[in-house]
This record gives C-alpha cells, structure tokens and sequence, in this order.
C-alpha cells in the first residue's frame, strides 16, 4: 500500500510538471492562432471543428475566431474600403501598366474587398488575378458576370446557351448542371462570385436589357431554374448571386442609360417581381444584386433608384423579407445612378440604404473617404460598418480564399475547356431550338434539292463579324451567297440582297438584335423592316432564325417559317441547322408568350400544326 502510494505521490508532482508545460504549448499556440495571416493555409485540425450558421453561410468556430480577430484589429479606413469592388478592365490584363499600377495601389495601400473582372484571355486574366491576390492583407472576393458561363467574358473559355434557352429545353436540371460547370472553370479561373442567375421575370416583351438572360416570363419557371443554377454553383463553392432586385423584367428602359420605372401595387409586386426572390431567400441564395429601378410602390421618393433605398433595401429586403446573406449593389458609374449623384454621394447613400458591397463606383478612393467620413462624422454607426464587414468576411472564410494556390499552371487554358461541360453546351442547345412556324414542304431540309442557296445576316449592329450560321450552311450547301446588312447598310447593299434573293431558291434570314441597342429592344431600322417585308411576300421560301431576341416574330406575323434559338453562341447556331435538316430530332417549346401572335408560352410545335 505504502508503495503505492508513493508512485501515486511523483506521479502527481510529474503531472503537475507536465501539465504546466501543456499550458505554455496552447497558449503559444493559441498566440499563432490570433495572429493567423488570412494569406496561408492554415493547419488542419485532427477533428473537424462544428459548424455554426453566420447569417447565410456555414463556418466552423476557428473561422468565426478569425472573422472577430481580424475585424478588431482593422483600422477605420480599411473596413471601409473592404465594402468597395472596383472593375478591373482588359488593359489591367498587362502587370506593367498604369492601369494596373492603380488597381495594385487599391488592393496593396487601400485595401480594398474584392473585383470585378471584366474581359480578356484565360492565362492573363488568372495571372492578373493571382498578383492582386498575392498582394492582398486579406483576401479578395473576386467577382465577375458569368451568367451563361465563362466564356461570356474570357476569351477561349466555355459558353453555354442563354437561360431562355435553358428553360426552353424544359429540363430545371441543366441550370444545376450550368452553375455547377461555371463554378469549376470559375474558380480555375480565380473567381468566386459569380454575378448569376438572373431571377427577373421577363414579364415585357421590349425588355431591352433582360430578355434572353431571364429563364422565363412565368414566375415559377425562373424561380424553379435559378434555385437549381444557385445550387449548382454553391455544390462547387462558388458563390452565385440572384439580380436584379426588386426586379427588372417589367421595364422598357435600360439602367445602363436610365432609370427605369417598376409600375405596380404591393400586392402585384410581392405576386410577380419579388416572387423569386422571396423563393430564392428561402432555398438559402447567398448573395442578392440590388437593381437601378425607381419603385414607387416601395420608395416615393422620385429618382432615388432601388439601389440607394432605404426602404427596399433594409426595410423591405433584410427586415420583410429576412435576408441576411451579402447585398451587392448593381455598377454604381451606371446612368441610372450617375445621372442624379456623384460619386461620393452615390457611395453614402448605398451604404446607408443597405449595400454590404459597393460594386464599381466611379471613383473608388473617393467613394472610400466619403464613407470613412460619414463614419466619422456619426452619419453612419461604426456598428453599421462592422455588420456588412463582418459578412463579406464570412464570405470570404465560408470560400476558404486563405487556402488558394499561389501559382497558375501552365496548362489552364486546355485545363479550363472541360469535355463534358463542352457536351452540356450541345446537349442544351440541341433540346432548345423552338421551331414556331415550319411548312411541311421545307422540313427537313433536303440540300440537294436548292440549286442556289442564300443566307442574309441582319443585324441592329454598327458592325458585324458573327457569321458561323454562315460558315455551316456553305458547309453544307452547293452554290451558297451570302450577306450582311447592318444598321448602317445603305441603299445599294440592300438592292444587292434583292438581286441575290431574286436567283435563290432557299433563303436563309439569320437574325441578329442586340438587346441594347435601342430603347425598344425588337426595333429595327425601317430599311430592314421594309426589306423583309419584300421578302416575306415574295413567294420565295425564306426561313427566319432568331437567334437572339425570340420577339420579332410579332413585327414580321406573315411570316411562314420561324425558328427561336434563344442564344446566340456557337453550339445554338449549329443545332439550329441540324435541327433544319433532320439531323436532331429533339426541340423545344416557348417559355415565353410572342405578342400579338397565337404563340403563347409553352406552346411546342409538331408537323400538324
């Protein structure tokens, strides 16, 4: 017994000993912990840390650690310019020029929150964003407006058909499957936000910015597909964002010039604009673009757009609606705001309307002070500043950006055209082109059976070099002319399609309308409209593909063969022709209604019609 006790005696005094020196471990310990740079990976715990819920997004106690640390040690001037996500244009593409000097300056100096990257090739854009990164304190979000995929704004990456094409295919999976591909090339790419889905419902017709980049003009159909595109992209740790809030379907005036005006009731409004985002919100959208809209069912005061309200950003948005994930305002050098404030006014009102991140300001280091003045002054609560800090850095921990790569492989541009979201495009392209109007006697087109063969590009466009519908049908067709007519075509190019229509026996009209162009997105210059008209009412056989704007059919009723692509990009255009020779037999129907036509959304052809 006395032995035991004695071994029970030391082991005692060694465990005092040993349990001292534990001590001194963990505090060293927790002392690195404290001081962790954001910059490095950091090392993994043995046991997975709970997860707790910070607003929107998912994060273990150690991140939740860091958030805290990391905004108490932050002086005034840097919270502030943490809110700021300045565009970062194609001449910041080359490291050593000016352009790039000052974004530098932004990111090193400033200390800025995030960018938006806007267009350039694959390798230069992922250098580029690897060397602001490199020289951030902390983190970047990096954002950027894939919304039908990369390529849509970097040069020899993926594009896919636009959402109307998607929702034309009937099939929600294929937006899970699109947001999910876009995630990954995305974050090869170095993005993390991605500017999609568009949640608008494109509830008019001469909508001349949304249109084609909204699924639908039915509420639950672009609710149904955005959830499905969010998810996809959040599977992949990508952060999508729903635009443009309250909504921006239900407009004939474009923010990048205006501001346009959302008619409407409460009721109406919470029963169609807001509808998908209310559903959004719930499925747990991480991110909400605030629009440039004048509102007056939510904000009576006249030209003070959505995007620096108030009452619909914190009042309708965060307190009715109960969102608590990262707000982005819409480009603040747009017209719609630039036309009524400056830009140090813009900046205060946005942020005091709600906006976590201010996205492209005109002038981001007086944007910048402006707030930082604002605070000081006690126009704004510092506790104001902290909350949307605070989440921006819970995003950035919930994208673990502190464990990014810090070199580029060499190979990402072969890397980044991935074989199976290549298929996605084709698989997606083939099941939307919407024949409307088809003769028996055309379809399917048989080459052999046209001696001369004619395809007319027309297009709203200054200038025009897009013809791959061109290329294919001369691919497939004998004695093939072809040509273009612009919005600034004169009299004699419009009489040498005449002649070139007059010895054709199949004419192809490949149709082109930009959305922007005019305020009307369907117009077209009157010596266009007049000349299709001659067309139509020839007796020649003419096959109409829109394959941008679905609309114009309601300009040109008489015509006899109409076909909808809903997309422009490559993959569109080829399924149209092989859809027109038989080759696919696989179509789409309508998710949206062709005014004053029969033509209604849902509406699927077949050769009886």
């Amino acid at each position: 017994m006395r032995n035991n006790l004695h071994t029970k005696k030391y082991f005692g005094l060694s465990g005092i000993v040993v349990l001292h020196f534990l001590f001194l471990f963990l505090n060293q310990y927790n002392n690195r912990l404290n001081n962790f740079d954001s910059n490095y990976p950091q090392i993994p715990n043995q046991v997975e840390n709970m997860k707790t819920k910070m607003g929107v997004f998912e994060l273990s106690d150690e991140d939740i650690k860091w958030i805290d640390n990391t905004i108490n040690s932050m002086p005034l001037y840097e919270k502030c310019a943490q809110v700021f996500m300045p565009a970062v244009f194609e001449n910041n593409l080359d490291t050593s020029s000016l352009e790039f000097k000052n974004t530098l300056d932004l990111v090193k100096n400033h200390g800025i929150g995030g960018i938006v990257i806007s267009i350039g090739g694959i390798d230069e854009t992922a250098n580029m964003i690897n060397e602001l990164q490199n020289n951030a304190k902390i983190p970047l979000l990096v954002s950027a407006d894939f919304e039908n995929g990369v390529g849509m704004r970097i040069t020899g990456a993926n594009v896919f058909p636009h959402n109307m094409a998607v929702a034309a295919t009937g099939n929600p999976k294929f937006a899970y499957e699109i947001g999910k591909a876009i995630a990954i090339e995305a974050k090869m790419l170095g993005v993390n936000i991605n500017f999609a889905p568009v949640a608008d419902v494109n509830n008019d017709s001469e909508n001349p910015v949304i249109n084609l980049r909204s699924f639908s003009e039915n509420k639950d159909t672009v609710t149904k597909y955005c959830s499905e595109f969010i998810a996809g992209s959040i599977s992949e740790g990508v952060i999508a964002t729903a635009k443009h809030f309250p909504g921006h379907g239900n407009t004939k005036i474009d923010s990048h010039k205006d501001l346009p005006i959302i008619w409407g009731t409460k009721k109406y409004l919470f029963e169609n604009e807001l509808f998908p985002f209310m559903n959004l919100i719930k499925d747990g959208v991480q991110a909400i673009m605030i629009g440039h809209l004048s509102v007056p069912a939510f904000e009576p005061e006249k030209e003070l757009p959505s995007s620096l309200s108030y009452n619909i950003i914190t009042k309708l948005l965060k307190e009715q609606l109960g969102f608590k994930g990262l707000i982005i305002s819409d480009a603040l050098d747009m017209k719609a705001v630039t036309n009524y404030f400056t830009s140090a006014e813009a900046a205060v009102k946005a942020f005091k309307a709600g906006n976590d991140i201010l996205l492209m300001p005109p002038d981001v280091k007086i944007g910048i002070q402006a707030l930082y003045n604002a605070i000081k002054s006690g126009e704004i609560s510092e506790e104001r500043l902290d909350e949307s800090v605070r989440k921006i850095l819970a995003a950035k921990r919930w994208l673990k950006l502190y464990q990014r790569k810090k070199e580029i492989d060499n190979n990402l541009v072969s890397q980044i055209q991935i074989p199976q979201d290549i298929q996605l495009a084709k698989d997606i392209a083939e099941k939307s082109v919407t024949p409307v109007k088809l003769e028996s006697s055309i379809y399917p087109i048989i080459p052999g059976k046209y001696k001369n063969t004619l395809v007319i590009n027309i297009t709203n466009r200054k200038n025009f070099s897009g013809n791959y519908f061109e290329q294919l049908v001369k691919e497939k067709f004998n004695n093939v002319d072809s040509i273009t007519l612009t919005a600034v075509s004169e009299k004699s190019e419009f009489g040498n399609a005449n002649d070139l229509a007059q010895k054709s026996d199949l004419i192809f009209v490949a149709s082109y309308f930009t959305l922007r162009t005019n305020e009307n997105g369907v117009v077209m210059p009157n010596n266009q409209m007049e000349f299709l008209k001659n067309l139509f009412s020839s007796g020649k056989k003419v096959i109409f593909i829109s394959f941008e704007n679905p609309y114009i059919l309601k300009i040109f009723p008489e015509s006899k063969n109409y076909i909808c692509t809903f997309s422009d990009v490559p993959e569109s255009q080829k399924a149209a022709l092989n859809f027109l020779l038989g080759m696919n037999k696989q179509y789409g129907f309508l998710p949206v209604s062709i005014p004053y036509t029969r033509f209604n959304m849902g509406y699927k052809w077949n050769s009886d019609n």
